[in-house]
Formats: C-alpha cells, sequence, structure tokens
C-alpha cells in the first residue's frame, strides 16, 4: 500500500510546471529553486563544508559511528543537484545506520560534458582517500545519476586496477543510454518527474557530440549495465514499479545474479522516481534500511 507521503509526492510531481515544446530547458533556474535551505541535522550529527580534492562537498557525522564511511553522489540528470541539497538523506544515514557521509559536488552539463561528471567522482574519491579513509570502509551510493556515477566509478577502478569499496547502493540509478527499456515506455505516465524524458533519450544531453553514438553508449563507464563485475563488491539496487527507471534496476540485478555476483534488490510500490532521498517517506526508510542491512551483512 502506498502511503501517504508518497501520494503527496506524486501530487507535487503531476503539478510542477513543465517546458513547452520546442522550449529550451533554464538549468541554471532549476539549480536555483531548488538550492533551499536543508533540514536541520537530528541531534547530534554534525555537517562541514569540505574540500575533496577541489570538489566542494560536506561531511555529516555523528560521534560513535564506526561502521565506516558512505561517498554519497547526488543525482539530478547530470545538470542539477548538490551535495547540499542531499543533505537530508546523507544526514538520516549518519543518525541512523552508524555510517558517516561524504557528499560531494561535480560538474554539471550541459555547461560541462561527459567525462566531466566521473572524473570529479573519481576525484572526490581520490580525496576521500587522502583524508585517511580505507577504501573497504567506504559505501559508494546516489540516486539516479548519482547511482549511475558510484556504478561507473567501481568500473573505473577496476579499469585503472585501483582498490575497490566496501559495497555500492545505487538508488533508481540509469544504467543503460544505449537502449531503451520495457519501463522507460510503460512508466513514462506514471512517473511524475522524469516522465518520457528516459524513452526519448533526454538524459543523454551530458555526452554532447556522442549522445547518438551506440558504441560510445555500450561503454560500461558510461552504461554501467554492460560492465564486467567480477572483483567488485556487492551491489544493492532500489527503484519504485512505477518509476521509468525501474528497469534499470532490475535488469542490472538479473545480469548481476546470472553471473553469480553478490547483489539485491528492493522494489517499493507507487513511489516517484528517486524516492528514497525523502527520508520522511516510509518506502525510503524501507529502502534504505534493506540496503543497510545488506551491506552489514556483508552482501547476503
Amino acid at each position: 500500500m502506498t502511503s501517504a507521503f508518497a501520494h503527496l509526492m506524486n501530487v507535487v510531481f503531476r503539478l510542477m510546471p513543465q517546458d513547452e515544446p520546442g522550449q529550451s530547458h533554464d538549468y541554471v533556474a532549476e539549480r536555483q529553486r531548488n538550492d533551499r535551505k536543508p533540514p536541520r541535522p537530528p541531534r547530534g550529527v554534525v555537517v562541514e563544508q569540505i574540500d575533496l580534492n577541489g570538489l566542494g562537498g560536506e561531511r555529516v557525522t555523528k560521534p560513535g559511528n564506526h561502521h565506516g564511511w558512505v561517498l554519497y553522489i547526488h543525482g539530478g540528470g547530470f545538470t542539477v543537484g548538490s551535495a547540499r541539497e542531499r543533505r537530508e538523506i546523507c544526514q538520516y544515514i549518519a543518525d541512523r545506520f552508524g555510517y558517516n557521509c561524504v557528499s560531494c559536488n561535480y560538474r554539471l552539463a550541459p555547461e560541462h560534458l561527459w567525462p566531466s561528471q566521473v572524473d570529479d567522482a573519481f576525484a572526490a574519491w581520490k580525496g576521500l582517500l587522502a583524508l585517511g579513509v580505507d577504501p573497504s570502509e567506504v559505501i559508494l551510493a546516489g540516486e539516479s545519476a548519482g547511482g549511475t556515477l558510484a556504478l561507473s566509478l567501481a568500473l573505473l577502478l577496476k579499469q585503472r586496477g585501483m582498490a575497490q569499496p566496501k559495497g555500492i547502493v545505487a538508488l533508481s540509478a540509469s544504467v543503460t543510454q544505449a537502449e531503451v527499456l520495457a519501463s522507460h515506455r510503460a512508466n513514462a505516465d506514471t512517473d511524475y518527474m522524469l516522465r518520457h524524458a528516459v524513452e526519448q533519450g533526454q538524459l543523454r544531453l551530458v555526452y554532447g557530440k556522442h549522445r547518438d553514438d551506440r558504441a560510445f553508449l555500450r561503454d560500461p563507464i558510461v552504461s554501467p549495465l554492460y560492465g564486467d563485475y567480477a572483483g567488485l563488491p556487492p551491489v544493492f539496487l532500489s527503484a519504485s514499479d512505477t518509476e521509468a527507471l525501474l528497469d534499470d534496476s532490475r535488469e542490472l540485478h538479473q545480469r548481476l545474479c546470472d553471473a553469480g555476483h553478490p547483489c539485491a534488490i528492493d522494489i517499493q510500490h507507487g513511489c516517484c522516481h528517486a524516492f528514497q532521498v525523502f527520508t520522511r517517506m516510509p518506502e525510503a526508510r524501507a529502502a534504505l534500511a534493506a540496503a543497510f542491512a545488506f551491506m552489514d551483512g556483508g552482501g547476503r
């Protein structure tokens, strides 16, 4: 049964004004609208501004946390979002699950095209390790495009022969830019945030001149669905059954299962895309609880 909060968020996104056909989207204005005052931290949780290898970011900690660290990468279609905007979920993780969080900013499209985003995620990873954090104590996590970047970063670390994190938590991630999956069309009318954007390839804006190059789009760093996960840590996937990117999580989960890779998936009902960041929503809390139970159980 869908919670009242989930219903409310669907209404909010359904009523949100949309660009007129042919109208160019004003990403700067959207970023300014989204830059609202973040929620106050729970008792005992401390938020600090930090530098991550030249990138802005936030460190969210709580005394007594001893399970490790989360490197959280925000979503926003590679065009909007910030560490500040994702403070709510980072505060919730630090307060509830015994992990401290570091969240990072990265360069955004259309001003900065791929691979700026994954390059910055890699820079943030190196910046976190420079603080003395052991890779084996870090969970890579993110929602939407941030979930994509969490997967891409782990595959990039493998490509470069570098140490892997403890685990990957990909929330409502986009895992393929090279093909249209069934839910991209089937759920376009129930995903009031993304609508037909996935089906129409609008998320490929970030790839510039390569946006229609299928060989490029099948590169595992671009589309983690096609990656070889041997040697990577456990992967937890989360989605809503009414969002356009539902099959991204399902398809990757099936491929990981077929390969015998440690993985788990949690599907909530009737929630908006990237619902996990709205931590007052019961479905978000359930998904995050499942994610950290899986990670703390060693990916089993």
